[in-house]
């Protein structure tokens, strides 16, 4: 009897024998070609064969421009001769004893988690109920319901309207300053903000370079003033690097520039309906994923030895070696997440 011959009976035999199943990081796999009985051989060789029946599958699995390549009796042969001969050289590895070698068990973990991750996932997709949609939909509202909101820079001098003198004086740095902001090259928002950061009076704002992050105009208005508010209406029509004149408030003077703009959204749950759904499959999936990884080591009773790792001394100045095998596996992440609505907000 052949090596291969011995290794297959042998596969078979522990398959039928071994009530307990192999030995833990053993296993039996069995990598004859035809692993079903019956079928009508167009090519046999030693304990195996291919059949018409798979041959007429795998040529009707191909496109109709490539089954032109084997319509004559040549062409089918040169096809199934390339089939069997790949067989051939599987025994072949095998009979050496490749099955073992670092490199292909390495392969062979790589492929095995890679189906396990689609057999636990994709395959048993978790559903999503039209509950869990609407749920989502009304948390994350502001995603897809909002009102137009425009985003400034500014630079504020304190000037209240009651102090004349003191407005006086905030009036000739306003206008220094906005003469400062109109020589910048026009979409220099790091220039701007530099200029902010070194005149601005405005606390909560003069460390943050003067950015007010996205805010509906009614905010604005609420927030620094209704002038502030008309200002940043009147600068959308330039686009963003626009700047203002000086702008009076209760509180002070502003020097403003525009640097981004998000029209009004409103978006029903009905247009979302689909997108909200492939997102919770997707963190369903996740967390799945997450689980089964923590179910296996629990399980298993994995344990780290933290006196002993910390032992293990890492040195960054020695040269890198030459590789002594493989390298170990790397749990995969599941598919990434449905990308983001190109409706819904970056909050900044």
């Amino acid at each position: 009897m052949s090596p291969v011959s011995r290794f297959l009976s042998l596969a078979l035999l522990a398959l039928v024998g071994c009530e307990r199943g192999p030995a833990p990081g053993h296993a039996v796999v069995d990598f004859r070609h035809s692993r079903e009985p019956g079928g009508t051989p167009v090519a046999a060789w030693k304990d195996d064969r291919l059949t018409a029946e798979e041959l007429k599958q795998r040529l009707e699995e191909m496109s109709p421009a490539l089954r032109e390549r084997y319509q004559t009796l040549e062409q089918k042969r040169e096809y199934v001769e390339g089939q069997a001969r790949f067989e051939l050289l599987v025994q072949e590895a095998l009979a050496r004893g490749l099955q073992n070698d670092p490199e292909v068990v390495a392969s062979t973990k790589r492929a095995l988690v890679s189906r396990l991750m689609r057999a636990q996932l994709d395959e048993a997709r978790p559903p999503v109920s039209e509950a869990e949609v609407a749920a989502y939909y009304e948390s994350h509202k502001e995603d897809y319901v909002r009102p137009e909101q425009v985003r400034l820079s500014h630079i504020f001098l304190a000037a209240p309207r009651t102090d004349a003198a003191r407005g006086e004086t905030a009036r000739v740095k306003a206008a220094k300053v906005l003469a400062e902001a109109k020589a910048l090259p026009p979409r220099d928002f790091t220039a701007f903000g530099r200029l902010a950061r070194t005149h601005s009076e405005e606390p909560r704002t003069q460390p943050l370079d003067g950015d007010l992050r996205y805010r509906s105009l009614e905010e604005l208005g609420r927030d620094f003033g209704p002038e502030v508010a008309e200002a940043a209406r009147g600068l959308l029509a330039s686009g963003p690097g626009a700047l203002s004149g000086v702008v009076s408030t209760e509180a002070g003077l502003h020097v403003l520039q525009l640097t981004g703009h998000q029209t009004a959204l409103n978006l029903k749950l009905e247009d979302m309906r689909e997108q909200i759904s492939n997102r919770l499959s997707q963190e369903k999936r996740t967390r799945a994923w997450t689980e089964l990884l923590a179910g296996l080591e629990r399980r298993s009773g994995f344990s780290v030895d933290a006196a002993t790792l910390s032992r293990v001394h890492v040195d960054v100045s020695t040269p890198m070696r030459p590789a002594s095998g493989p390298p170990p596996g790397t749990i995969p992440a599941p598919t990434p997440a449905a990308p983001p609505s190109s409706a819904s907000v970056e909050r900044p």
